[in-house]
């Protein structure tokens, strides 16, 4: 192997690493160490978007994976889209981390979505707990209007 293909090997691997392959978003890894280090010296507005039902448009016969990667794919791209947005990131499986400038007034179709301002808390913990129990409120919420 040239030496140009080991760099070209190396660079594949650091970007698989960093980046979320499907979606092309930075990972939750990039997500901790670069939230940690703005809540030291900034405010900002911390969004999580959940997708509604992925797990069953995966396991659902007529639609699967394929599908589910494809409504995956369609939040990330909202979220990438938003006016205040600083930073995106994908936690993993449907879970969505977004850093804005201002709090945004939206709805992500096909996602649950809450927002918490970093200045309200201590550690990226707390925040990150906050506006995780605010989702699942949310989720709560909508389950029980639909029945």
């Amino acid at each position: 192997m040239s030496k140009d293909e080991e760099i070209a090997m190396y660079k594949n691997m650091v970007k698989l690493y960093k980046f979320d392959f499907l979606t092309g978003l930075k990972t939750r890894y990039d997500f901790i160490k670069e939230t940690k280090h703005k809540m030291q010296s900034q405010m900002f507005y911390l969004m999580m978007t959940d997708i509604t039902g992925l797990h069953a448009v995966n396991r659902d016969p007529k639609k699967g994976y394929e599908f589910g990667d494809m409504l995956i794919k369609k939040v990330a791209n909202d979220l990438k889209h938003i006016e205040y947005q600083w930073e995106t990131y994908r936690l993993g499986g449907d879970e969505f981390m977004t850093i804005l400038f201002e709090k945004p007034d939206i709805e992500i179709d096909s996602a649950t979505s809450a927002c918490v301002f970093s200045g309200d808390f201590l550690t990226l913990e707390e925040a990150i707990k906050a506006v995780d129990t605010l989702v699942t409120k949310k989720k709560i919420l909508l389950d029980r209007r639909r029945k």
